[in-house]
């Protein structure tokens, strides 16, 4: 049985009252501007609150195309890997199955290979267009629901964080401690991430950069051969890295930052308030700063 037609319905009803009220729109703007004396898109941009564009489509938009409106665009439907699941989720909805029963039940399939948050996403919305009584499916908390009390939950972030805390200052997550050893027997792969990351600390943060060329010489067949062949193509500024005190570290994170006040005020505001707004940021820790002078 397809059904596939139905899994998403159309409220035409609150289609066609949008498409009136957008019509009656259109022939307001377009009577205000025959009366206007000196024409100016902008006029009608701040008098119906519209955008500059907007209001220059809608003063040229023909009655044919206007009428037209309140008629569904039939857009060509886009084919989605989740088509073949679609009718299944519908199905068993109708079924009686609950949404967790449903996540599961298609998660688990051997020829299911797309990714758990569209399953989720297509269950949500297919339960609220057709089943407006069904309960609303959420997969952010569906895991905490489905798990036992006694069952302890170390998200993957958390391991890494605590494989990857060199500075002894920091304190680390005392229940990733409790289960870290098990969990290096368990899946070899996080004793190994941590070994090649500290190997790595280890060779930065020294004072010998020709125990880099070992780094790489070491690593460079294994699980990071890109970035060990990344490195290779600029060494000499990481060799440099490693031998001097000195670092460009204060000078990029003040580029950083000025790149940020850049695309914050970008569009809105020009030269003069871009400077402002640096001086504000960088100076206020100068004798000479003056609050009062960017007023």
């Amino acid at each position: 049985m397809i059904i596939r037609s139905i899994y998403l319905p159309i409220n035409n009803t609150l289609l066609r009252l949008k498409a009136e009220k957008k019509q009656q729109l259109i022939r307001e703007i377009q009577d205000y501007w025959n009366g206007l004396e000196k024409k100016s898109i902008k006029i009608i941009s701040e008098k119906f609150q519209i955008a500059l564009p907007t209001a220059k489509k809608y003063v040229e938009i023909s009655e044919l195309q206007i009428n037209s409106l309140d008629s569904p665009t039939n857009y060509k439907k886009r084919e989605s890997p989740m088509n073949d699941w679609l009718n299944i989720i519908f199905k068993m909805m109708d079924d009686g199955h609950s949404s967790e029963t449903i996540y599961f039940y298609i998660q688990r399939q051997p020829c299911f290979c797309e990714s758990n948050h569209s399953l989720a996403d297509y269950i949500y919305i297919i339960g609220k267009n057709n089943f407006p009584y069904r309960a609303l499916f959420s997969a952010k908390y569906l895991m905490e629901s489905v798990i036992p009390p006694d069952v302890i939950v170390l998200k993957r972030t958390e391991i890494l964080k605590y494989l990857l805390t060199c500075n002894p200052k920091v304190k680390k997550d005392e229940t990733v401690g409790l289960y870290i050893e098990l969990i290096k027997e368990k899946y070899p792969i996080a004793g190994r991430v941590e070994f090649i990351f500290k190997e790595f600390h280890g060779t930065i943060m020294g004072t010998d950069p020709n125990k880099l060329e070992d780094f790489l010489k070491e690593f460079e067949d294994s699980e990071i051969k890109s970035f060990c062949n990344g490195i290779k193509k600029d060494i000499a500024p990481v060799k440099n890295a490693i031998s001097y005190t000195i670092s460009s570290g204060f000078v990029e994170g003040n580029n950083n930052k000025f790149k940020l006040l850049k695309r914050i005020v970008y569009g809105r505001s020009g030269l003069v308030n871009l400077t402002k707004k640096c001086k504000l940021a960088f100076l206020p820790k100068n004798e000479e700063f003056s609050l009062s002078a960017l007023i």
